[in-house]
């Protein structure tokens, strides 16, 4: 493996900052684009009280108070919010604001908050909070933005088959079902609690009639599972998760 020197630290050009960007905080990473080898590295976190009105000044306050943030990276920012909504890319191309005006009908936000990204045929809308698309296409030009949930939803689509995919994550947990490059549903719930999951992942499992047994499961994160993440019929009819 690669020894690290202080001169490949100050090297931004071999460098690119992962920023991932939740309502209760931030954490940044560095990812050697030169040497393969060389494990992520991590690079600041910080933590806040969940309030999506003050989530542009706590975002702010991380960045100044870290300040190499803003040094000359190539920059991948992750947002995770829960209400993103998937549309396909050609309703979402009808117009210029084709993709707000769709996103308004179901959420409360204001078009210059409302963020997009688009691949094979899928696009996503998201807001996370007032004022943060702004900031952070103020403060870092240039940079790739994107949606946790997105992000996964692509992952996905690489397989072939009917695959649910779960990623577990602190206090919540996404949900993304699909049959190859079609999807289905991809939804992130306030949920942990491995009963609450499986009553999810069964019930978007038969609303599209995938069936369990000809389903593969992908699990993600650091929820702890048993080699196989099994779904066990209890006495009362109800299936339950075993780890």
């Amino acid at each position: 493996m690669y020894s690290l020197t202080p001169a490949d630290f100050a090297d931004t050009g071999q460098w690119r900052l992962i920023l991932n960007i939740r309502h209760n905080g931030l954490d940044a990473f560095l990812e050697n684009t030169i040497h393969k080898d060389v494990e992520i590295q991590p690079f600041c976190s910080t933590r806040w009280d969940e309030d999506t009105s003050k989530l542009k000044e706590h975002i702010e306050n991380a960045v100044y108070s870290n300040p190499r943030l803003l040094d000359d990276f190539a920059t991948s920012i992750i947002l995770y919010e829960q209400n993103v909504m998937f549309i396909p890319t050609h309703l979402a191309e009808m117009s210029l604001e084709s993709e707000t005006r769709l996103y308004q009908m179901v959420y409360s936000a204001s078009a210059d908050d409302i963020m997009t990204n688009e691949q094979d045929g899928i696009s996503a809308v998201w807001c996370m909070a007032p004022g943060v698309k702004s900031f952070l296409l103020r403060t870092f030009p240039g940079a790739r933005i994107s949606c946790n949930l997105f992000e996964s939803v692509n992952s996905v689509r690489k397989n072939y088959g009917k695959t649910v995919c779960v990623n577990f994550r602190d206090d919540e947990t996404d949900i993304i079902l699909a049959d190859g490059s079609k999807l289905f549903s991809a939804t992130t719930h306030k949920i942990s609690q491995p009963e609450k999951i499986a009553s999810h992942v069964l019930n978007t499992l038969n609303i599209y009639d995938f069936k369990l047994k000809d389903t593969r499961f992908i699990i993600n994160g650091d929820f702890q599972v048993t080699e196989k993440w099994e779904f066990i019929k209890n006495n009362s009819g109800n299936y339950h998760i075993t780890r």
